[in-house]
């Protein structure tokens, strides 16, 4: 990214994954304006960065205001499927971090993965649209849990990922709200 070129986000999240996707977005250099934060501690730390919280729903009127002026609506970690109307308010639509993309789409996929056995963990970033976890893939990075002995030995060693998955995607989404302008 272009020293300058920064991202106006409006930010849903929860707990480490969503304090990890914010504090990477903002590292990055983009400005997260207004934040639906779904637990305390996220709320916290956005609170302590000069970061609106709005409260805990994606229904809430200041949020929709906000993405109105934004460029993108960036969800880690969020507990509420964010309808079309509200992606349509923003310049690229919404992009969605999620653990085990390429197979678990839905609820619990890291519990899912845990009780499968499968160990070849990963965090997605995707475009959000209608239907849940079934948008455009714009980065995936892959790592091997095969020593985890529960779903909190995979998270804990994917918390990395969501930093690198975020900030590639919104590299991505940088380069092409530039390219379309």
């Amino acid at each position: 990214m272009n020293q300058g070129e920064r991202l106006n986000i409006v930010f849903i999240g929860n707990r480490q994954a969503g304090i990890i996707g914010a504090i990477t977005a903002l590292a990055k250099g983009h400005t997260i304006t207004t934040a639906v934060a779904y637990n305390e501690d996220l709320k916290n730390v956005l609170e302590s960065l000069s970061v609106e919280v709005c409260g805990h729903s994606v229904k809430n009127e200041r949020l929709k205001a906000a993405a109105d002026q934004a460029d993108v609506l960036l969800s880690v970690h969020g507990r509420e499927i964010v309808k079309p109307d509200l992606l349509e308010r923003t310049r690229f639509g919404g992009i969605n971090a999620h653990p085990y993309l390429y197979k678990y789409k839905g609820a619990d996929p890291v519990g899912r993965a845990f009780r499968d056995g499968e160990y070849n963990a990963s965090v997605g970033v995707h475009r959000m649209v209608e239907k849940v976890d079934a948008g455009e893939v714009l980065v995936e990075e892959f790592v091997d849990v095969s020593d985890a002995q529960s779903v909190l030995d995979i998270y804990n060693r994917l918390y990395p990922y969501y930093s690198i998955a975020v900030g590639k995607a919104l590299d991505i989404v940088s380069k092409r709200l530039r390219e379309d302008a």
